[in-house]
């Protein structure tokens, strides 16, 4: 019995071999503004110090602001805008997680609450934040708020200070990488 359905082209097999190993597709976007970062026409010093400026960025909880603030900082600092960009790419679905916990977990450190505590909470008020959600508006968005007012002072304070941390280590590896990729191509 023949099949009414047309064989194959290699083109109709070939994203589904992407969304079959996304490991692979990251990696090979990440090579790709890797190189981009290195191919920018800017001073090490710039490069590096605008790419800190979009790590800290994305250390930040601010989702959806979080390239305009690195553009802001890198404006601020007089460096690198592309590269200040392409740092904000250290915050991603797979990375936020991790620097939300650390931020949450170092700010409320610091302000000396019990970081276990936060888990409690937030079970109990997912519940609540789902039923606000549902019906959009004032009650909703105060309830919201009330509900989430506990964990953004510890996010922001722990933000600031993980984000200067990761900003940090990636200022010297960028800068060293810069300067030996353009000591590379000025030889040739």
């Amino acid at each position: 019995m023949k099949s009414s359905l047309p064989p194959l082209s290699a083109s109709a097999v070939a994203p589904v071999t992407r969304f079959a190993a996304p490991h692979k597709h990251i990696a090979k976007l990440s090579k790709y503004y890797w190189r981009k970062l290195l191919r920018v026409r800017a001073t090490p010093h710039e490069i590096a110090l605008g790419c800190a400026a979009g790590v800290f960025a994305a250390c930040t909880p601010f989702l959806g602001a979080q390239m305009f603030l690195a553009v802001v900082l890198a404006l601020i600092l007089r460096v690198s805008v592309p590269a200040a960009i392409v740092g904000t790419f250290v915050g991603n679905p797979i990375s936020w997680p991790a620097i939300w916990s650390a931020s949450y977990i170092a700010g409320a450190w610091m302000l000396g609450q019990d970081p276990a505590a936060a888990a409690d909470h937030l079970a109990e008020s997912a519940t609540v934040l789902s039923a606000t959600l549902s019906g959009p508006g004032q009650p909703s968005l105060d309830t919201a708020i009330v509900n989430l007012s506990p964990f953004l002072q510890p996010l922001l304070l722990g933000g600031v200070v993980i984000g200067l941390l990761a900003a940090a280590a990636s200022y010297y590896p960028t800068l060293r990488a810069v300067r030996l990729f353009q000591r590379r191509r000025a030889a040739h």
